[in-house]
């Protein structure tokens, strides 16, 4: 069944009933913890609608799903004011939640607590939530909620979960390297397995960073792997402001061939005119 773009996979219980129980009564329960493959031969249809591991990719990056001390069950992501438009995407798919600007803060916030709201997001995102915290909440709010919990399938490059977490929790840029102009992609996550997958499929290598109490970043800087990400950008959605760079790679290699950046160009004019256009697109 879709619900606007998003596919929800249907849900039942042994008398037709959708059932919730308290937080409380979960202390010590025990669940099922099953595939997608395995789960999806009985009641729970395999989920191929890339709109859902676009939004299991966002909410891995900047979401939170938990429940509260009296049991409820409620969503929260929270992105920069430049994203505005994409948590409003998120909110008309859904068909409810709110979005409110963050005191003290450049960034809005998007919260779900509607029951009905939060099964229709669980069984949109059952199944391709992968980010270890994530899981772990995910995990929780099924149990309250009675539904069993699906284990992600092994990413792809045709997956758009990686396009979600890029909207999350990526950024591409252009940095001066030994007086050439470098153009890198990257994602940064706290857990290195968090950032495992885009190396594995697309490349590239990961570093380590002490700052910012430490994380892990994953990074391609090769026109052989950029061109890769910008293919995988073509066949892929991306809702996020930083995303509208990958329009510009192919203008981006054509100046740098041209060795536009270099002052004593005749072509410097064009690649100042670039960079102009480049930073904007992060207004």
């Amino acid at each position: 069944m879709l619900i606007s773009g998003f596919l929800v996979k249907p849900r039942s219980s042994k008398n037709g009933v959708s059932k919730t129980q308290s937080a409380g009564n979960q202390r010590h329960k025990s669940s099922l913890v099953g595939t997608s493959e395995t789960t999806c031969t009985t009641t729970y249809p395999s989920s191929t609608n890339k709109n859902n591991e676009w939004l299991a990719g966002i909410l891995d990056g900047e979401g939170s799903i938990q429940v509260s001390k009296k049991g409820y069950t409620f969503l929260e992501i929270t992105m920069g004011l430049e994203d505005l438009r994409l948590l409003r995407y998120i909110q008309q798919q859904l068909e409810c939640g709110s979005i409110k600007m963050r005191s003290g803060a450049k960034a809005y916030r998007y919260r779900l607590h509607n029951q009905l709201g939060m099964m229709k997001l669980i069984n949109c995102i059952n199944g391709n939530i992968r980010h270890s915290a994530r899981l772990l909440q995910l995990h929780r709010v099924c149990q309250v909620l009675d539904n069993p919990l699906i284990l992600p399938n092994t990413l792809s490059a045709q997956s758009n979960w990686f396009a979600g977490f890029f909207d999350a929790e990526g950024t591409i840029g252009i940095a001066m390297k030994h007086r050439l102009p470098q153009l890198s992609i990257r994602v940064n996550n706290q857990l290195l397995q968090d950032v495992e997958s885009y190396r594995v499929v697309f490349g590239g290598n990961i570093y380590f960073s002490s700052s910012q109490n430490g994380y892990y970043q994953w990074s391609v800087q090769s026109r052989k792997d950029v061109i890769m990400m910008r293919h995988y950008f073509k066949s892929s959605t991306f809702r996020s402001h930083k995303s509208r760079r990958f329009f510009l790679i192919s203008e981006y290699y054509s100046l740098y061939d041209l060795k536009a950046f270099q002052p004593s160009s005749m072509n410097h004019k064009a690649w100042l005119a670039f960079l102009d256009k480049w930073n904007k697109l992060m207004i």
